[in-house]
C-alpha cells in the first residue's frame, strides 16, 4: 500500500482498489504521488519497474532463469509512455445525484490541454463534460461531451482541442456508477489517437465490429464477433491495468501460438488508453488471433462471410 496525505485528502492505491479524488473549488493537487481514479496506479508501476530492471540485469548477464510470477522477454515493456492525465477508468465510479468528480484539470497538467474520449456509459445517469476557458470575456464554460458517431454509436467518441478540466457529474435524480459487467469504461487520452496500422484502404473500409482490450482480466470482448468481407475490425484500447497488448493473428494451443501474425499483427503497439488497431478483412473465413503477452486468457476469433 502507498500512501500519501495533502491537507485533508489522502491519497492511498494499491493492485486491487483505487482511491477517489474529489476536487472542491479552490483545491489544487501537488502531492508528488498521486493514486488516483486514474489508472496510473503506483504499485503497478512499481512492480513493473523492478520486473524491467531486474529482466534488464539478467540479460546483460547473459542469464536465463524462470522467475516465479515473472517473465521478462515482453513483459518488461509493460508501461509505456502514458501521458499525466491519460486514464482508464473501468470500475470505482460512484457518485450520487449532482455529485461531481473532477478526473484531470490544467493544474495537474500544467495548462489547457488537448483530449479524447472513447466511452461507454449509462448516459441517462452520468454526465460527462469538460470545463473550457473563454479568452474573450474571461470566464469558464461547461460543455457537456457528446458522441461525435466515429463508432457508429456501438461505443461513443470525442475530440477536444482545448479544456481546462474533465469531470464526470451524476444527474439528478440518480447514481452514476461504472459498472463493470455491462462492459462500461470511460477512456480519457490526452493525445489523439489515430490508427496504428498502415493497410491502404483503412480509413474508407466500413467498421464490421468494435473488440475492446478490456482490464486485468485480460479479455478481449467480444472474443467472437462476425462481419463482411471488405469490413474492418478496430481493436480499442480500454485495459485499467496498464498492461500491453497486442493483436496477433493465429490460434494456439495451450501456450504454443508459433506461426502466428501471418495475417494480421499489431506488435506490442497497444498499450494506452485509447489506442486503436484495425485490419480490413478481404477474405471469408475463421481467423482466430491472441495477445502475444496474455495467451492464456486473450483469444478471439473473427468470422468473415462474404455478403449474400
Amino acid at each position: 500500500m502507498t500512501s500519501v496525505t495533502k491537507g485533508e485528502t489522502s491519497f492511498s492505491c494499491n493492485t486491487v482498489s483505487k482511491a477517489r479524488i474529489r476536487k472542491r473549488p479552490g483545491y489544487h493537487k501537488n502531492a508528488e504521488l498521486k493514486c488516483k481514479s486514474v489508472e496510473l496506479m503506483v504499485c503497478a508501476n512499481f512492480k513493473n519497474m523492478i520486473v524491467e530492471k531486474l529482466c534488464q540485469h539478467l540479460i546483460a548477464a547473459g542469464m536465463m532463469l524462470v522467475l516465479i510470477g515473472l517473465t521478462c522477454p515482453l513483459a518488461a515493456q509493460a508501461t509505456v509512455g502514458w501521458e499525466v492525465g491519460d486514464m482508464v477508468l473501468d470500475f470505482g465510479l460512484d457518485l450520487e445525484s449532482g455529485e461531481q468528480e473532477v478526473l484531470v484539470d490544467a493544474h495537474e497538467v500544467g495548462n489547457s490541454f488537448f483530449v479524447e474520449f472513447t466511452w461507454k456509459l449509462n448516459s441517462q445517469d452520468c454526465l460527462l463534460e469538460v470545463q473550457e476557458s473563454r479568452e474573450l470575456d474571461a470566464t469558464v464554460a461547461t460543455t457537456l461531451v457528446k458522441d461525435d458517431g466515429l463508432f457508429g454509436g456501438v461505443i461513443s467518441h470525442a475530440v477536444f482541442q482545448r479544456v481546462d478540466a474533465v469531470m464526470v457529474t451524476a444527474a439528478e435524480g440518480k447514481y452514476c456508477d461504472i459498472d463493470p459487467s455491462e462492459d462500461e469504461f470511460l477512456v480519457v487520452a490526452r493525445k489523439a489517437r489515430a490508427p496504428v496500422s498502415v493497410e491502404e484502404g483503412l480509413v474508407s473500409a466500413p467498421i464490421g465490429a468494435l473488440v475492446i482490450l478490456f482490464r486485468a482480466t485480460t479479455f478481449f470482448l467480444p472474443a467472437e464477433v462476425m462481419i463482411k468481407t471488405g469490413e474492418k475490425i478496430v481493436w480499442i484500447y480500454a485495459d485499467g491495468a496498464q498492461e500491453p497488448h497486442s493483436v496477433t493473428s493465429g490460434s494456439c494451443r495451450v501456450n504454443d501460438c508459433s506461426g502466428g501474425g501471418q495475417q494480421f499483427n499489431s506488435g506490442l503497439t497497444v498499450n494506452k488508453p485509447g489506442q486503436r488497431f484495425e485490419h480490413v478483412f478481404d477474405n471469408s473465413g475463421i481467423f482466430p488471433y491472441h495477445c502475444d503477452l496474455h495467451l492464456g486468457s486473450m483469444q478471439g476469433t473473427v468470422i468473415v462471410q462474404d455478403p449474400r
